[in-house]
């Protein structure tokens, strides 16, 4: 797997994914996986993975997706994303996909999907779409 330097770079910088113990799973222009050890921290009331981390996993998934296909000091915002919770998350890695189904010049359009390993198993428990906002080459901040 080669992460492009700035998707590593931004990455690297997000302290909530340094909270959940996640890391870059896979990285190619337009799709990036993003993975994370389920703990009881991460967990709601029975158990299950807590819905907040699977869509902030899928969230920042989506991000980067874009991210890899802009150019250096780039940067992206969420515009809006929703999730569709399909079963209960139980499994020992929580694996969120992102994938770039249309990039425009301002707005660009995701795919997203959270699975859990489950006995070997990759199970869906979650799918979705984001819309990212795209700050080409800015290395500003939004205000």
């Amino acid at each position: 797997m080669r992460v492009s330097f700035h998707v590593k770079e931004s990455f690297r910088r997000q302290g909530i994914m340094r909270l959940l113990g996640a890391r870059i799973s896979k990285c190619e222009p337009g799709h990036v996986e993003i993975s994370a050890p389920n703990r009881p921290r991460l967990s709601q009331q029975d158990g299950y993975v807590h819905a907040g981390v699977m869509a902030t996993l899928a969230d920042s998934a989506g991000g980067y997706a874009v991210l890899s296909l802009l150019p250096r000091g780039s940067r992206v915002l969420a515009v809006e994303f929703k999730l569709n919770f399909t079963r209960p998350a139980v499994g020992k890695i929580v694996r969120a996909t992102g994938r770039v189904r249309k990039l425009g010049g301002t707005i660009a359009v995701c795919e997203l999907e959270v699975e859990l390993q489950h006995e070997n198993r990759w199970l869906s428990c979650a799918w979705g779409s984001q819309t990212v906002y795209c700050i080409r080459g800015s290395s500003s901040k939004v205000a």
